[in-house]
């Protein structure tokens, strides 16, 4: 291959993932997160109190390695443990007020990011990509492959294992 124009747009695809998530580890190593840390961030930003289960059942991991994640971003104060009001056994975890403020930053880093990836684009061409993503989507979730899965399931069977350097 001479060009990157010349490759497959799954090689492209697959470049561009490497890149962002580089991009995405080098804007916070100040916070000492990695991506899979912001995403437990966010989903609970999102959905507020989940149960440990739940939480490794959304991100695709085991109960085990999710309570390494949760212990370090306790000792960071990102979020707290609080027991279930109807079943004291449950642990649910919340984002605490500095996993909030944690969230607007991650917010900033991918604002930060999509700008660079739009950079030379218009208005029209930044919402046809993405509406070209997400019809790209659902056609490979429309493919035989995928007939009776789930999008979580696919991504349990594709996710990288999780990091647990910091």
């Amino acid at each position: 291959m001479k060009n990157i124009e010349d490759a497959s747009v799954f090689i492209v695809m697959h470049q561009l993932m490497h890149l962002s998530r580089y991009q995405a580890f080098k804007r916070m190593e100040d916070m000492e997160l990695n991506p899979s840390q912001a995403g437990i961030l966010f989903i609970l930003n999102s959905q507020g109190h989940l149960s440990q289960r739940e939480l490794a059942q959304k991100i695709g991991i085991t109960p085990p390695s999710m309570t390494v994640t949760l212990r370090k971003l306790e000792e960071r104060g990102f979020i707290k443990k609080e027991t279930d009001e109807r079943d004291q056994r449950i642990l649910r975890i919340r984002l605490s007020s500095a996993g909030e403020e944690c969230i607007e930053r991650l917010k900033s880093i991918m604002e930060d990011m999509e700008e660079i990836l739009y950079r030379g684009f218009s208005v029209e061409e930044r919402l046809l990509f993405w509406r070209l993503l997400l019809a790209m989507r659902e056609n490979m979730l429309g493919s035989k492959d995928f007939k009776g899965m789930d999008f979580k399931a696919i991504i349990e069977k594709t996710a990288p294992p999780m990091r647990h350097d910091f």
